[in-house]
């Protein structure tokens, strides 16, 4: 008796940030809802968050993720990231 097994393979094209720390963070883009801009990448001192935090990421599950990435770079690399 022969089984044969079909499966659907699901690929999934993750975006590579970087926290403050330097550790590297892979976001899904689909689950991306919003970028906010911090005061520092403006050129303001910024009350909230380190200096270094660029760009604050939000997501489906409710949490924010902080990157070093400005808000422009991390909107190209999500674009880029769903035309994969």
């Amino acid at each position: 008796m022969m089984h044969v097994t079909s499966f659907l393979a699901i690929a999934v094209q993750l975006v590579v940030l970087h926290r403050v720390d330097g550790g590297e963070v892979d976001i899904n883009p689909s689950q991306v809802t919003s970028l906010h801009a911090t005061a520092a990448a403006v050129g303001q001192r910024n009350k909230l968050l380190t200096h270094e935090v660029r760009c604050v990421v939000g997501m489906t599950d409710g949490k924010f993720i902080s990157v070093i990435e400005p808000c422009d770079v991390v909107m190209k690399l999500l674009e880029d990231g769903r035309r994969e």
